[in-house]
């Protein structure tokens, strides 16, 4: 798979790489460290995100370098295109996830490809390079690093190392899987900078997201015997704190994590009257399943949806398809590994 993919990337001449609206650590740190591969003096590379990167990856070596497509005028998005020969997009295989970047594509006609470790979805395009068992996209961009380069650098690893330790939640969520691991230590030999990763994603907490984290655990409530934990979370409660949508992970993180909780939810109230579900597993029970028949998707241990329904008729919904699933006999003591 990562040979065909080098290969196609390696005879373009002007590749333009992007991830995801609203990106996130996983979709930032492949995109950054590939844009440092690829880039040399007979090719040249470009990056452009749906929104504005995250001031918690802004640390990342060549951040700077990304232009936020939402920003850029009807010329520059024309000129930016207009110098495109290949598009790569990471970390997703959805073209709806990719927002007017992916509007702009349709009508281009250039040609596209994806590399995501995301469930393949039914009609996905074609040119996706899936692996569903990785942990993250960042390990497999560290196995396409080591088809394009015979080393990577400590600005390329750390970016690749950012990348699993976000999506692994500083490899919290693997479940057994030993590539993973693999792949960490020899970014870390590489010169990975693990201090400022740690720093930066996992210890630089807002006064604000300590205060909407406290609201959430003490707002939670548990269903099915303690085995369902979940939160009802208003949005002015959002807006007051000022948090993200990391911030809202690891809220939701910590109610999975008290004891003898199997599944936790968590539903946020927007402002137009709709509803976004958050689900998590602590392993033996899938929940995308349950986002699916949502309208949504994810993983097998991290999914969610965004329903056209008011908050009040979600919840209920949701907490009925949740308990019927914990009625069943477990998948096992690992549904997945990763998440």
């Amino acid at each position: 798979m990562f040979e065909r993919l080098a290969r196609q990337l390696q005879s373009a001449r002007r590749i333009l790489l992007s991830t995801h609206e609203c990106p996130d650590g996983d979709g930032i740190g492949s995109l950054l460290a590939l844009l440092a591969i690829l880039a040399d003096d007979e090719r040249a590379v470009r990056a452009a995100t749906v929104g504005a990167l995250p001031r918690s990856f802004r640390f990342l070596p060549g951040a700077e370098q990304v232009a936020d497509w939402t920003r850029l005028d009807p010329a520059a998005r024309r000129a930016l295109l207009e110098q495109t020969d290949l598009v790569l997009i990471v970390d997703t295989h959805s073209p709806a996830m990719i927002g007017s970047l992916g509007d702009a594509l349709r009508a281009s006609g250039l040609p596209v490809t994806y590399l995501d470790h995301h469930p393949l979805q039914p009609g996905a395009p074609e040119g996706v390079y899936c692996e569903p068992e990785a942990s993250s996209t960042g390990e497999l961009a560290w196995c396409l690093a080591r088809e394009l380069t015979a080393e990577l650098d400590a600005a390329m690893a750390t970016c690749l190392y950012a990348a699993i330790a976000y999506d692994t939640n500083s490899f919290k969520y693997l479940r057994g899987r030993s590539a993973t691991h693999q792949a960490a230590a020899d970014l870390v030999a590489h010169g990975a900078d693990t201090d400022a990763i740690y720093r930066h994603l996992f210890a630089s907490n807002s006064r604000g997201k300590m205060r909407f984290v406290g609201e959430v655990l003490q707002r939670g409530a548990y269903a099915a015997n303690g085995r369902i934990a979940w939160v009802r979370i208003p949005a002015d409660l959002v807006e007051e704190c000022g948090v993200s949508r990391d911030d809202l992970r690891d809220a939701i993180t910590m109610l999975l994590e008290v004891e003898g909780v199997e599944v936790a939810a968590s539903f946020l109230a927007v402002g137009d009257g709709s509803c976004r579900v958050s689900l998590r597993s602590m392993g033996r029970y899938p929940v995308n399943c349950v986002a699916a028949e949502l309208g949504g998707g994810g993983h097998v241990l991290a999914a969610g949806a965004h329903l056209p329904l008011p908050i009040a008729r979600v919840i209920p919904l949701v907490m009925e398809r949740l308990t019927a699933m914990l009625g069943a006999p477990p998948e096992g003591p690992d549904c997945a590994t990763a998440s």
